[in-house]
Protein backbone atom coordinates (compact mmCIF):
# COMPACT_ATOMS: atom_id res chain seq x y z
CA UNK A 1 0.00 0.00 0.00
CA UNK A 2 1.30 3.45 -0.82
CA UNK A 3 0.18 7.05 -1.11
CA UNK A 4 -0.19 6.75 -4.88
CA UNK A 5 -1.03 10.01 -6.65
CA UNK A 6 -3.90 10.12 -9.11
CA UNK A 7 -5.01 13.01 -11.26
CA UNK A 8 -6.61 15.00 -8.46
CA UNK A 9 -6.53 13.36 -5.08
CA UNK A 10 -4.60 10.99 -2.90
CA UNK A 11 -6.41 7.77 -2.11
CA UNK A 12 -8.26 8.54 1.17
CA UNK A 13 -8.28 4.96 2.45
CA UNK A 14 -4.53 4.70 1.85
CA UNK A 15 -4.09 7.90 3.89
CA UNK A 16 -6.23 6.48 6.69
CA UNK A 17 -4.26 3.25 6.94
CA UNK A 18 -0.92 5.04 6.77
CA UNK A 19 -2.06 7.31 9.61
CA UNK A 20 -3.15 4.31 11.67
CA UNK A 21 0.08 2.46 10.92
CA UNK A 22 2.43 5.31 11.84
CA UNK A 23 0.38 6.15 14.92
CA UNK A 24 0.57 2.51 16.05
CA UNK A 25 4.32 2.22 15.49
CA UNK A 26 5.11 5.44 17.38
CA UNK A 27 3.09 4.28 20.39
CA UNK A 28 4.96 0.99 20.70
CA UNK A 29 7.95 2.84 22.16
CA UNK A 30 8.29 2.09 25.89
CA UNK A 31 4.79 0.64 25.93
CA UNK A 32 5.33 -1.12 29.27
CA UNK A 33 6.41 2.08 31.04
CA UNK A 34 4.90 2.65 34.50
CA UNK A 35 2.98 5.84 35.36
CA UNK A 36 5.22 8.80 34.65
CA UNK A 37 5.39 12.47 33.79
CA UNK A 38 2.39 14.73 33.41
CA UNK A 39 -0.66 13.37 35.28
CA UNK A 40 1.36 10.58 36.85
CA UNK A 41 -0.98 10.79 39.84
CA UNK A 42 -4.00 10.08 37.64
CA UNK A 43 -2.28 7.16 35.97
CA UNK A 44 -1.39 5.80 39.41
CA UNK A 45 -5.00 6.05 40.59
CA UNK A 46 -6.21 4.23 37.49
CA UNK A 47 -3.61 1.47 37.55
CA UNK A 48 -4.05 0.95 41.31
CA UNK A 49 -7.71 0.07 40.84
CA UNK A 50 -6.80 -2.55 38.24
CA UNK A 51 -4.10 -4.02 40.46
CA UNK A 52 -6.46 -4.13 43.44
CA UNK A 53 -9.09 -5.90 41.35
CA UNK A 54 -6.42 -8.42 40.43
CA UNK A 55 -4.96 -8.85 43.94
CA UNK A 56 -8.03 -8.52 46.13
CA UNK A 57 -11.48 -8.78 44.59
CA UNK A 58 -12.84 -8.82 41.02
CA UNK A 59 -16.21 -7.41 42.09
CA UNK A 60 -16.83 -4.81 39.37
CA UNK A 61 -18.88 -2.61 41.71
CA UNK A 62 -16.08 -2.42 44.30
CA UNK A 63 -13.11 -0.55 42.79
CA UNK A 64 -10.43 -0.01 45.45
CA UNK A 65 -7.75 2.64 45.89
CA UNK A 66 -4.52 2.42 47.88
CA UNK A 67 -5.00 5.68 49.81
CA UNK A 68 -7.57 3.96 51.98
CA UNK A 69 -6.20 4.47 55.49
CA UNK A 70 -7.60 1.73 57.71
CA UNK A 71 -10.67 1.23 55.49
CA UNK A 72 -11.51 -1.17 52.70
CA UNK A 73 -10.43 1.17 49.92
CA UNK A 74 -13.75 0.69 48.11
CA UNK A 75 -14.55 3.96 46.38
CA UNK A 76 -17.13 5.54 44.15
CA UNK A 77 -15.67 6.35 40.76
CA UNK A 78 -16.36 6.79 37.10
CA UNK A 79 -17.50 3.54 35.48
CA UNK A 80 -14.38 1.36 36.00
CA UNK A 81 -14.70 -0.53 32.73
CA UNK A 82 -11.19 0.46 31.64
CA UNK A 83 -9.69 -0.54 34.99
CA UNK A 84 -11.57 -3.83 34.92
CA UNK A 85 -10.39 -4.60 31.40
CA UNK A 86 -6.83 -4.02 32.65
CA UNK A 87 -7.41 -6.44 35.53
CA UNK A 88 -8.71 -9.10 33.13
CA UNK A 89 -5.53 -8.71 31.07
CA UNK A 90 -3.51 -9.08 34.30
CA UNK A 91 -5.21 -12.44 34.91
CA UNK A 92 -4.46 -13.57 31.36
CA UNK A 93 -0.93 -12.23 30.84
CA UNK A 94 0.22 -11.21 34.32
CA UNK A 95 0.50 -7.67 35.76
CA UNK A 96 2.15 -5.24 33.36
CA UNK A 97 1.59 -1.59 32.56
CA UNK A 98 1.71 -2.62 28.91
CA UNK A 99 -1.84 -3.95 29.39
CA UNK A 100 -3.31 -0.50 30.01
CA UNK A 101 -1.24 1.23 27.37
CA UNK A 102 -2.32 -1.36 24.78
CA UNK A 103 -5.95 -0.87 25.80
CA UNK A 104 -5.58 2.88 25.37
CA UNK A 105 -3.76 2.47 22.05
CA UNK A 106 -6.40 0.15 20.59
CA UNK A 107 -9.17 2.57 21.56
CA UNK A 108 -7.19 5.41 19.97
CA UNK A 109 -6.87 3.52 16.70
CA UNK A 110 -10.59 2.81 16.75
CA UNK A 111 -11.28 6.53 17.38
CA UNK A 112 -9.27 7.46 14.28
CA UNK A 113 -11.24 4.96 12.18
CA UNK A 114 -14.58 6.09 13.64
CA UNK A 115 -13.83 9.73 12.88
CA UNK A 116 -13.12 8.78 9.27
CA UNK A 117 -16.53 7.12 9.04
CA UNK A 118 -18.31 10.03 10.77
CA UNK A 119 -16.80 12.78 8.64
CA UNK A 120 -17.36 10.73 5.49
CA UNK A 121 -21.04 10.56 6.43
CA UNK A 122 -21.36 14.24 7.36
CA UNK A 123 -19.45 15.74 4.42
CA UNK A 124 -19.93 12.99 1.81
CA UNK A 125 -16.19 13.26 1.19
CA UNK A 126 -13.74 10.49 2.11
CA UNK A 127 -10.89 12.86 1.33
CA UNK A 128 -11.93 15.37 4.00
CA UNK A 129 -12.51 12.43 6.35
CA UNK A 130 -8.99 11.09 5.76
CA UNK A 131 -7.41 14.47 6.46
CA UNK A 132 -9.59 14.90 9.55
CA UNK A 133 -8.39 11.51 10.83
CA UNK A 134 -4.82 12.63 10.22
CA UNK A 135 -5.47 15.85 12.18
CA UNK A 136 -7.01 13.93 15.08
CA UNK A 137 -4.22 11.33 15.22
CA UNK A 138 -1.50 13.97 15.50
CA UNK A 139 -3.37 16.46 17.65
CA UNK A 140 -0.92 16.89 20.56
CA UNK A 141 -3.69 16.36 23.13
CA UNK A 142 -5.02 13.19 21.52
CA UNK A 143 -1.56 11.79 20.79
CA UNK A 144 -0.49 12.29 24.40
CA UNK A 145 -3.51 10.76 26.11
CA UNK A 146 -3.50 7.85 23.68
CA UNK A 147 -0.33 6.83 25.52
CA UNK A 148 -1.55 7.33 29.09
CA UNK A 149 -2.98 4.85 31.61
CA UNK A 150 -6.25 6.76 31.85
CA UNK A 151 -9.83 6.00 30.76
CA UNK A 152 -10.39 9.26 28.86
CA UNK A 153 -9.56 7.91 25.40
CA UNK A 154 -12.08 5.13 26.02
CA UNK A 155 -14.60 7.84 26.86
CA UNK A 156 -13.89 9.53 23.52
CA UNK A 157 -14.01 6.25 21.60
CA UNK A 158 -17.41 5.34 23.04
CA UNK A 159 -18.62 8.86 22.22
CA UNK A 160 -17.48 8.59 18.60
CA UNK A 161 -19.10 5.15 18.39
CA UNK A 162 -22.34 6.74 19.58
CA UNK A 163 -22.12 9.40 16.86
CA UNK A 164 -21.30 6.73 14.26
CA UNK A 165 -24.37 4.65 15.12
CA UNK A 166 -26.55 7.76 15.41
CA UNK A 167 -25.68 8.79 11.87
CA UNK A 168 -26.50 5.28 10.72
CA UNK A 169 -29.85 5.60 12.44
CA UNK A 170 -30.58 8.91 10.68
CA UNK A 171 -29.73 7.31 7.33
CA UNK A 172 -31.65 4.07 7.83
CA UNK A 173 -34.26 4.87 10.49
CA UNK A 174 -33.19 1.62 12.18
CA UNK A 175 -33.96 1.66 15.89
CA UNK A 176 -31.28 -0.99 16.36
CA UNK A 177 -28.71 1.64 15.36
CA UNK A 178 -30.33 4.13 17.72
CA UNK A 179 -30.13 1.61 20.56
CA UNK A 180 -26.44 1.03 19.85
CA UNK A 181 -25.88 4.79 19.82
CA UNK A 182 -27.58 5.06 23.22
CA UNK A 183 -25.53 2.20 24.68
CA UNK A 184 -22.26 3.74 23.49
CA UNK A 185 -23.23 7.13 24.92
CA UNK A 186 -24.08 5.60 28.30
CA UNK A 187 -20.66 3.92 28.42
CA UNK A 188 -18.98 7.20 27.46
CA UNK A 189 -20.96 9.37 29.87
CA UNK A 190 -20.49 7.07 32.85
CA UNK A 191 -16.74 7.54 32.32
CA UNK A 192 -17.09 11.31 31.87
CA UNK A 193 -20.62 12.82 31.90
CA UNK A 194 -19.53 15.73 29.71
CA UNK A 195 -20.14 13.34 26.78
CA UNK A 196 -23.83 14.17 27.20
CA UNK A 197 -23.12 17.46 25.45
CA UNK A 198 -23.60 15.49 22.22
CA UNK A 199 -27.39 15.79 22.69
CA UNK A 200 -27.31 19.18 20.97
CA UNK A 201 -25.56 17.80 17.89
CA UNK A 202 -28.06 14.96 17.65
CA UNK A 203 -30.96 17.41 17.81
CA UNK A 204 -29.44 19.60 15.08
CA UNK A 205 -28.79 16.62 12.80
CA UNK A 206 -32.29 15.27 13.40
CA UNK A 207 -33.88 18.60 12.49
CA UNK A 208 -31.86 18.69 9.26
CA UNK A 209 -33.28 15.29 8.26
CA UNK A 210 -36.61 14.83 6.52
CA UNK A 211 -38.50 13.61 9.59
CA UNK A 212 -41.54 15.29 11.06
CA UNK A 213 -40.59 17.75 13.79
CA UNK A 214 -42.96 16.15 16.29
CA UNK A 215 -41.36 12.74 15.72
CA UNK A 216 -37.89 14.27 15.90
CA UNK A 217 -38.53 15.96 19.25
CA UNK A 218 -40.14 12.86 20.77
CA UNK A 219 -37.33 10.59 19.61
CA UNK A 220 -34.67 12.93 20.97
CA UNK A 221 -36.51 13.28 24.27
CA UNK A 222 -36.75 9.51 24.59
CA UNK A 223 -33.07 9.15 23.68
CA UNK A 224 -32.12 11.70 26.35
CA UNK A 225 -34.11 9.90 29.03
CA UNK A 226 -32.73 6.48 28.07
CA UNK A 227 -29.12 7.70 28.25
CA UNK A 228 -29.28 10.33 31.00
CA UNK A 229 -31.05 8.25 33.64
CA UNK A 230 -28.54 5.34 33.66
CA UNK A 231 -25.68 7.87 33.74
CA UNK A 232 -27.27 9.70 36.66
CA UNK A 233 -27.95 6.37 38.36
CA UNK A 234 -24.29 5.36 38.15
CA UNK A 235 -23.04 8.60 39.67
CA UNK A 236 -25.64 8.52 42.43
CA UNK A 237 -24.45 5.01 43.20
CA UNK A 238 -20.82 6.16 43.15
CA UNK A 239 -21.56 8.98 45.59
CA UNK A 240 -23.40 6.60 47.90
CA UNK A 241 -20.36 4.30 47.88
CA UNK A 242 -18.17 7.23 48.89
CA UNK A 243 -20.49 8.05 51.76
CA UNK A 244 -20.75 4.41 52.85
CA UNK A 245 -17.05 3.55 52.81
CA UNK A 246 -15.65 7.04 53.38
CA UNK A 247 -13.04 6.61 50.66
CA UNK A 248 -13.67 9.54 48.31
CA UNK A 249 -10.90 8.73 45.87
CA UNK A 250 -12.56 10.49 42.92
CA UNK A 251 -14.18 13.84 42.26
CA UNK A 252 -17.96 13.44 42.27
CA UNK A 253 -19.18 16.82 41.04
CA UNK A 254 -19.11 18.95 44.17
CA UNK A 255 -17.88 22.06 42.32
CA UNK A 256 -20.55 22.16 39.60
CA UNK A 257 -22.83 24.41 41.64
CA UNK A 258 -20.10 27.06 41.82
CA UNK A 259 -19.04 26.91 38.16
CA UNK A 260 -19.82 30.58 37.59
CA UNK A 261 -16.95 31.58 39.88
CA UNK A 262 -14.42 30.10 37.49
CA UNK A 263 -16.05 31.70 34.45
CA UNK A 264 -14.96 35.02 35.90
CA UNK A 265 -11.28 34.04 35.84
CA UNK A 266 -8.82 34.87 33.06
CA UNK A 267 -7.48 31.31 33.11
CA UNK A 268 -10.71 29.88 31.65
CA UNK A 269 -10.73 32.19 28.61
CA UNK A 270 -6.97 32.13 28.08
CA UNK A 271 -6.73 28.35 27.98
CA UNK A 272 -9.98 27.47 26.22
CA UNK A 273 -9.96 30.23 23.60
CA UNK A 274 -6.37 31.39 23.12
CA UNK A 275 -3.93 28.68 24.18
CA UNK A 276 -5.24 25.13 24.02
CA UNK A 277 -7.13 25.36 20.67
CA UNK A 278 -3.91 26.12 18.81
CA UNK A 279 -1.26 24.55 21.01
CA UNK A 280 -2.96 21.29 22.07
CA UNK A 281 -6.14 20.66 20.11
CA UNK A 282 -4.78 21.41 16.63
CA UNK A 283 -1.02 21.80 17.11
CA UNK A 284 0.90 24.79 15.82
CA UNK A 285 2.02 22.99 12.66
CA UNK A 286 -1.61 22.53 11.55
CA UNK A 287 -3.06 25.86 12.71
CA UNK A 288 -2.93 27.37 9.21
CA UNK A 289 -5.09 24.54 7.88
CA UNK A 290 -7.53 24.89 10.78
CA UNK A 291 -7.94 28.61 10.08
CA UNK A 292 -8.37 27.91 6.35
CA UNK A 293 -10.95 25.22 7.05
CA UNK A 294 -12.85 27.49 9.41
CA UNK A 295 -12.91 30.25 6.78
CA UNK A 296 -14.11 27.88 4.05
CA UNK A 297 -16.92 26.42 6.17
CA UNK A 298 -18.17 29.88 7.10
CA UNK A 299 -17.80 31.26 3.57
CA UNK A 300 -19.48 28.32 1.84
CA UNK A 301 -22.05 27.86 4.64
CA UNK A 302 -21.26 24.14 4.78
CA UNK A 303 -21.43 23.52 8.49
CA UNK A 304 -22.22 19.77 8.50
CA UNK A 305 -23.24 20.09 12.17
CA UNK A 306 -19.60 20.74 13.12
CA UNK A 307 -20.27 24.15 14.66
CA UNK A 308 -23.15 22.71 16.69
CA UNK A 309 -20.74 20.07 17.96
CA UNK A 310 -18.19 22.71 18.99
CA UNK A 311 -20.87 24.90 20.58
CA UNK A 312 -22.14 22.00 22.70
CA UNK A 313 -18.57 21.31 23.90
CA UNK A 314 -18.07 24.90 25.00
CA UNK A 315 -21.38 24.83 26.83
CA UNK A 316 -20.28 21.89 28.94
CA UNK A 317 -16.80 23.42 29.40
CA UNK A 318 -18.56 26.42 30.95
CA UNK A 319 -20.55 24.22 33.32
CA UNK A 320 -17.39 22.44 34.52
CA UNK A 321 -15.24 25.54 34.08
CA UNK A 322 -12.86 24.78 36.96
CA UNK A 323 -11.94 21.34 35.66
CA UNK A 324 -12.08 22.14 31.96
CA UNK A 325 -9.56 24.95 32.43
CA UNK A 326 -7.23 23.07 34.78
CA UNK A 327 -7.29 19.47 33.43
CA UNK A 328 -6.83 19.44 29.68
CA UNK A 329 -8.09 15.86 29.28
CA UNK A 330 -11.60 17.16 30.03
CA UNK A 331 -11.47 18.85 26.62
CA UNK A 332 -10.83 15.72 24.56
CA UNK A 333 -14.47 15.75 23.41
CA UNK A 334 -13.88 18.83 21.23
CA UNK A 335 -11.08 17.25 19.19
CA UNK A 336 -13.28 15.48 16.57
CA UNK A 337 -15.00 18.64 15.25
CA UNK A 338 -11.74 20.60 15.48
CA UNK A 339 -10.03 17.85 13.44
CA UNK A 340 -12.90 17.98 10.93
CA UNK A 341 -12.35 21.70 10.35
CA UNK A 342 -8.61 21.11 9.95
CA UNK A 343 -9.39 18.33 7.49
CA UNK A 344 -11.38 20.77 5.35
CA UNK A 345 -8.36 23.09 5.24
CA UNK A 346 -5.94 20.31 4.30
CA UNK A 347 -8.32 19.09 1.61
CA UNK A 348 -8.35 22.57 0.07
CA UNK A 349 -4.55 22.62 0.01
CA UNK A 350 -4.40 19.30 -1.83
CA UNK A 351 -6.54 20.79 -4.61
CA UNK A 352 -3.85 23.37 -5.34
CA UNK A 353 -0.92 22.76 -7.67
CA UNK A 354 1.59 20.51 -5.90
CA UNK A 355 -0.86 20.32 -2.99
CA UNK A 356 -0.64 16.52 -2.79
CA UNK A 357 3.14 16.70 -2.52
CA UNK A 358 2.88 19.36 0.18
CA UNK A 359 0.56 17.09 2.17
CA UNK A 360 2.98 14.17 1.88
CA UNK A 361 5.73 16.43 3.21
CA UNK A 362 3.47 17.50 6.07
CA UNK A 363 2.52 13.90 6.67
CA UNK A 364 6.18 13.02 7.21
CA UNK A 365 6.99 16.05 9.39
CA UNK A 366 4.03 16.37 11.74
CA UNK A 367 4.42 13.08 13.67
CA UNK A 368 7.89 14.23 14.70
CA UNK A 369 6.79 17.76 15.63
CA UNK A 370 3.98 16.28 17.74
CA UNK A 371 6.41 13.98 19.55
CA UNK A 372 8.78 16.90 20.12
CA UNK A 373 5.94 19.03 21.51
CA UNK A 374 5.04 16.33 24.06
CA UNK A 375 8.53 15.26 25.07
CA UNK A 376 8.53 17.38 28.23
CA UNK A 377 5.32 15.70 29.43
CA UNK A 378 6.93 12.28 29.62
CA UNK A 379 9.62 11.14 32.03
CA UNK A 380 11.85 8.11 32.24
CA UNK A 381 10.54 6.13 35.20
CA UNK A 382 12.19 2.82 36.25
CA UNK A 383 9.93 -0.21 36.32
CA UNK A 384 8.30 -0.76 39.70
CA UNK A 385 9.32 -4.41 40.09
CA UNK A 386 12.46 -3.77 42.12
CA UNK A 387 11.06 -1.15 44.49
CA UNK A 388 8.06 -3.38 45.14
CA UNK A 389 10.29 -6.35 45.86
CA UNK A 390 12.34 -4.23 48.27
CA UNK A 391 9.18 -2.96 49.95
CA UNK A 392 7.85 -6.50 50.35
CA UNK A 393 11.05 -7.52 52.18
CA UNK A 394 10.66 -4.69 54.70
CA UNK A 395 6.89 -4.32 55.09
CA UNK A 396 4.46 -7.25 55.51
CA UNK A 397 1.47 -7.58 53.19
CA UNK A 398 -1.55 -5.54 54.31
CA UNK A 399 0.48 -3.53 56.84
CA UNK A 400 -0.70 0.09 56.95
CA UNK A 401 1.92 2.63 55.97
CA UNK A 402 2.24 6.41 56.03
CA UNK A 403 4.11 7.70 52.97
CA UNK A 404 5.49 11.17 52.37
CA UNK A 405 4.09 12.10 48.98
CA UNK A 406 3.23 15.28 47.13
CA UNK A 407 0.24 13.50 45.57
CA UNK A 408 -2.50 11.28 46.96
CA UNK A 409 -1.50 8.08 45.22
CA UNK A 410 1.84 7.91 43.40
CA UNK A 411 4.11 6.40 46.07
CA UNK A 412 1.51 4.11 47.60
CA UNK A 413 0.91 2.63 44.17
CA UNK A 414 4.61 2.48 43.33
CA UNK A 415 5.26 0.54 46.53
CA UNK A 416 2.05 -1.51 46.15
CA UNK A 417 1.11 -0.66 49.73
CA UNK A 418 -2.01 0.67 51.42
CA UNK A 419 -2.42 3.42 53.99
CA UNK A 420 -2.15 7.19 54.03
CA UNK A 421 -0.24 9.69 51.89
CA UNK A 422 1.45 12.43 53.95
CA UNK A 423 1.15 15.66 51.98
CA UNK A 424 2.72 18.95 52.97
CA UNK A 425 4.27 19.44 56.39
CA UNK A 426 4.41 16.20 58.38
CA UNK A 427 3.04 16.99 61.85
CA UNK A 428 3.53 14.97 65.01
CA UNK A 429 -0.12 15.11 66.08
CA UNK A 430 -1.41 13.85 62.75
CA UNK A 431 1.13 11.02 62.53
CA UNK A 432 0.28 9.96 66.10
CA UNK A 433 -3.40 9.92 65.14
CA UNK A 434 -2.66 7.65 62.19
CA UNK A 435 -0.63 5.31 64.39
CA UNK A 436 -3.71 5.10 66.61
CA UNK A 437 -5.67 3.96 63.55
CA UNK A 438 -3.22 1.18 62.80
CA UNK A 439 -0.31 2.84 61.00
CA UNK A 440 2.80 0.69 61.47
CA UNK A 441 5.44 2.17 59.16
CA UNK A 442 6.39 5.62 57.97
CA UNK A 443 8.22 6.09 54.69
CA UNK A 444 10.06 9.37 54.24
CA UNK A 445 12.13 11.05 51.56
CA UNK A 446 14.82 12.01 54.10
CA UNK A 447 16.08 10.66 57.42
CA UNK A 448 13.61 11.31 60.22
CA UNK A 449 16.01 13.61 62.08
CA UNK A 450 15.49 16.19 59.34
CA UNK A 451 11.83 16.54 60.31
CA UNK A 452 10.04 17.66 63.45
CA UNK A 453 12.17 16.40 66.38
CA UNK A 454 9.09 15.01 68.10
CA UNK A 455 8.53 12.51 65.26
CA UNK A 456 11.56 10.54 66.43
CA UNK A 457 9.69 9.71 69.63
CA UNK A 458 7.17 7.65 67.66
CA UNK A 459 9.54 5.47 65.63
CA UNK A 460 12.52 3.20 66.06
CA UNK A 461 15.89 4.86 65.43
CA UNK A 462 17.04 2.25 62.97
CA UNK A 463 15.70 2.59 59.44
CA UNK A 464 15.70 0.50 56.28
CA UNK A 465 15.95 1.89 52.79
CA UNK A 466 13.52 1.15 49.98
CA UNK A 467 15.09 2.54 46.83
CA UNK A 468 15.91 6.12 47.91
CA UNK A 469 13.26 6.23 50.64
CA UNK A 470 13.68 5.76 54.41
CA UNK A 471 11.35 3.35 56.18
CA UNK A 472 10.85 3.48 59.97
CA UNK A 473 8.87 1.14 62.21
CA UNK A 474 6.72 2.47 65.09
CA UNK A 475 8.08 2.09 68.61
CA UNK A 476 6.53 -0.83 70.47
Amino acid sequence: MNLKLNEKQLNPKHILWFVIGIFFILHLYNIAAPPNGYHQWRESDTAAISLNYFQEDMNFLHPRVNQRGDGTGITGSELPIYNYAGAIMYHIFGPSHAAHRILTLLASLLSIWLLFQIISSLTKSENIAAYASFALAFSPLFFFYSYKIMPDIWMLTFLLASVYFHLKYLDSNSYRQLALSALMLILSATIKPLSLSIYFLYLVLSLKSNRKKSTTYLTNLFFILVTFLPTLGWYLYARSVNELYQTPGFYMGGMITTFYKYLATAQFYKKLFLQWPFELWVGWTLVLFFVAGLYLLIKEKKKYGIFAWIFSCYMVFSIISYHSSSHDYYTLIILPPIAAITGVGIHKMTQLKYGNYLFIAWFLIIPFTTCFRLEHRLESEPRFDKIRQDAAKVIPDNALVMVEDGSTSIKLYKLNKIGWPLRGTIKYAYVKELIGKGGQYIILENEIKQYDDSLQQLFETKFQTIDNLYCYTIRK
